[in-house]
């Protein structure tokens, strides 16, 4: 059976660095066994820059305003074994049009489902990768990153030195995206940052229906998980230890009472 590997390119330059990079993983990918590569170049999908109104994450992604190609590529995503994130660093970060896209999904950092996608990360550039790789794995709500691959192109020759470190490291990212995607079950267990990100998001939900009406039904009904799987005694015990004080530290952030009576004017009170 072949498996489904979506490269999702942000850089402005079709057959840029970060290109020949997925190239190279293709090839080793391959080596190792069944793979199809699709190549998505965020320059060509045309996703239309985020408005910030929060209506996605509100009320939910299907009462977004901007209607492009973002519903079909979240579908081809969910539906693929796994995916490559890929940017140059520009100013230690990600490129412009992959902070778009990472805005055009950033529903599903409330209400996560890319569980079941092997994810590699891939930054490509000079300096600063590693703060492009930290933005790169925020991008997809509860997906499971196999590795950050941070590969060394600046617009120079480089040694041979240099060459061998990128193929070494092209060749790891290679091994664990396609042993994770053949080994991974149908429910794996969390990591405990994401059991976390659970159990407040489901604590707080019922508190937030009014302001955010699609995480309520989103997470009404869900009591252990995202989707059935094993919880771990310790983490369930540490996490009902840091719950409260997560809240109790974002308090601050709750919504201001309402204020449900107005004194009519020229009266006094009593």
């Amino acid at each position: 059976m072949t498996m489904k590997v979506i490269a999702v390119l942000g850089s402005p330059r079709r057959h840029g660095g970060g290109y020949g990079v997925v190239k190279n993983l293709e090839g080793k990918l391959k080596e190792l066994g069944a793979v199809e590569v699709e190549y998505v170049h965020l320059v060509d999908v045309g996703l239309l820059p985020c408005k910030g109104c929060f209506t996605c994450i509100s009320k939910g992604e299907s009462h977004c305003p901007l209607k492009d190609g973002r519903e079909d590529l979240e579908r081809r995503m969910l539906a693929a074994d796994g995916l490559i994130l890929v940017s140059p660093g520009y100013v230690q970060n990600v490129s412009g049009l992959f902070k778009n896209f990472m805005d055009r999904f950033a529903y599903t950092n409330h209400r996560p489902r890319f569980f079941h996608q092997s994810t590699l990360v891939v930054a490509n550039g000079g300096a600063g990768l590693k703060h492009t790789l930290r933005a790169l794995s925020m991008s997809l709500g509860g997906a499971r990153i196999v590795d950050r691959l941070s590969v060394a192109i600046p617009p120079w020759p480089i040694n041979e030195k240099m060459q061998a470190k990128n193929e070494r490291a092209i060749e790891r990212a290679a091994q664990a995206l396609f042993r994770d995607m053949t080994t991974k079950g149908p429910s794996p267990s969390p990591d405990f940052q994401e059991y976390m990100r659970f159990r407040f998001f489901s604590r707080i939900a019922p508190d937030m229906k009014e302001h955010l009406p699609a995480d309520f039904e989103f997470y009404r009904g869900k009591r252990k998980f995202y989707y059935d799987t094993k919880i771990s005694l310790g983490k369930k015990l540490a996490a009902d230890i840091l719950v409260p004080l997560g809240l109790f530290m974002a308090k601050g952030m709750a919504p201001a009472p309402t204020k449900t009576s107005v004194d009519a004017p020229g009266k006094e009170k009593t």
